[in-house]
């Protein structure tokens, strides 16, 4: 994984930012009418970074930001782009309200770190890693920087329902929601052409995934829809472009998890004896799994029990 953010050429006029680390991805597609924007960075340094990298890179003026879901590595970075309209699901922006609360004019600022891991991690994460955990010790560093002392976020100013497509001359851009998946207002960004797909955090390169504003049933169901259309390039919501051979790597990954945690409960493991010996050793190499394994199985033991 590259240790700089960086924008790069997946196709003619389709780039994708790719975050540091494995950090957040991000994505901009050019149009005659400007830059199509996808997702804004964990936060406004970052956004800056990727916008200048863009109008660099390019050449042209922006047209519109899309955020893929609701979470503050993908919508913290809104603000450097207020300029613009933002578009999201319609869920996306219920999700905001539900985590942020009141908004204070046109945005929120938010200083308290509950709520900031709401809208990072989900409005359950304080209920799967309350005060006295030790894992909470991983969100606190997670959030350290300078950078998150006040997170200020900037909702959508136009929602879709369903699908929203723009029909370009050589091109069409779909933004299509299937359900519930890494959280509830998931939606990918597919170029039917140019047969590259942005597919925010539905597929997580080289990174354990967190599940816990997830529905794993539905994770699974929409990574196996991914798989039926015609795609290059996939870019994930963190790491490097990839292939759909990656996706399915992908998939598997969540499937074992989904059936390491049934076989818990049929066996009448209690919650905490599956967090504490659950196991996916295939996947023991992946980067985080250490960190969210325990908390990834809380959660979908949770998600099973009250099916």
């Amino acid at each position: 994984m590259t240790n700089e953010p960086k924008l790069v050429t997946v196709s003619p006029g389709v780039h994708a930012w790719i975050g540091a680390g494995g950090d957040s991805n991000a994505g901009a597609i050019e149009t005659p009418d400007g830059v199509l924007v996808i997702d804004a960075q964990q936060y406004p340094r970052l956004g800056r970074m990727f916008r200048d990298s863009i109008s660099a890179t390019t050449g042209k003026p922006l047209r519109m930001l899309i955020d893929t879901h609701c979470h503050l590595d993908h919508t913290h970075g809104n603000v450097v782009f207020e300029d613009l309209p933002i578009l999201a699901h319609d869920k996306c922006l219920a999700a905001m309200h539900a985590a942020l609360g009141p908004l204070e004019g046109d945005r929120w600022k938010i200083t308290d770190f509950s709520t900031k891991l709401r809208i990072l991690f989900g409005t359950n994460v304080n209920e799967l890693v309350p005060e006295g955990d030790p894992y909470r010790a991983w969100f606190h560093q997670r959030i350290g920087l300078p950078d998150y002392d006040v997170v200020t976020i900037l909702p959508p100013t136009q929602t879709f329902a369903d699908q929203f497509v723009f029909h370009l001359p050589n091109e069409t851009v779909r933004l299509d929601y299937w359900g519930p998946a890494h959280c509830d207002n998931d939606i990918v960004v597919y170029l039917e052409k140019s047969k590259v797909i942005f597919l925010g955090d539905l597929v997580f390169n080289g990174r354990y995934p967190w599940l816990g504003d997830g529905n794993l049933d539905g994770w699974i169901d929409r990574l196996s829809h991914v798989m039926t259309l015609d795609i290059s390039v996939a870019i994930p919501g963190h790491g490097p472009p990839t292939d759909m051979k990656e996706v399915a790597r992908f998939r598997d990954m969540l499937i074992a998890i989904r059936a390491g945690v049934e076989k818990a409960i049929k066996a009448g493991w209690s919650e905490d004896a599956a967090v504490r010996d659950v196991q996916v050793p295939e996947f023991a190499h992946v980067s985080r799994y250490k960190e969210w394994m325990p908390i990834d199985v809380k959660a979908a033991y949770r998600q099973m029990r009250g099916r």
